[in-house]
């Protein structure tokens, strides 16, 4: 038997990366950075607007809550986790995916919790307001204060069905 020949085989991608014209991972994560400055205040300002809707239609002091869809508020919130990026270490995608999954469970059960509901509207505001400025130990405590919420109040949120 012949002795054993090896040969380095540069990818296309690495060529690219590490060649002329590619980018360094550091000047990526710039371009992103500043890529998200760029819209940064139009997310908050949707945030806010979302925040508000929620206000008016759900909250304790919503006239008429009960007749709304509540899917309404699944949708309003997943529109914030969509729009979290212009608050990062906020927690605020975190509280508005337990929002999520609080209406999710309350309609797979048939049940509306105002109180609970109430509890994460509360919370959604107090992140938008604050929660840049929580440690994150301090988050971790209002996140997990949401999930036992849910799970006294509707039921447990991993016991949701997959798809």
């Amino acid at each position: 038997m012949g002795a054993v020949k090896k040969f380095k085989v540069k990818s296309r991608l690495a060529t690219l990366a590490l060649g002329h014209g590619g980018v360094s991972v550091r000047d990526a994560l710039k371009a992103a950075d500043a890529a998200i400055d760029n819209v940064r205040g139009d997310c908050l300002t949707t945030v806010d607007a979302r925040l508000a809707e929620i206000d008016r239609r759900f909250s304790a002091t919503a006239p008429g809550r009960n007749r709304e869809p509540f899917g309404d508020l699944y949708d309003l919130s997943s529109n914030i986790i969509d729009l979290a990026m212009g608050l990062p270490n906020s927690g605020i995608e975190h509280a508005a995916r337990a929002l999520c999954d609080l209406v999710d469970l309350s309609l797979e059960r048939d049940l509306r919790d105002w109180e609970a509901v109430d509890v994460h509207i509360e919370t959604l505001r107090l992140l938008r307001a604050q929660g840049q400025a929580f440690s994150p130990a301090q988050r971790d405590a209002v996140l997990g204060g949401l999930k036992k919420v849910t799970m006294k109040r509707v039921g447990e949120p991993g016991a949701l069905p997959t798809l």
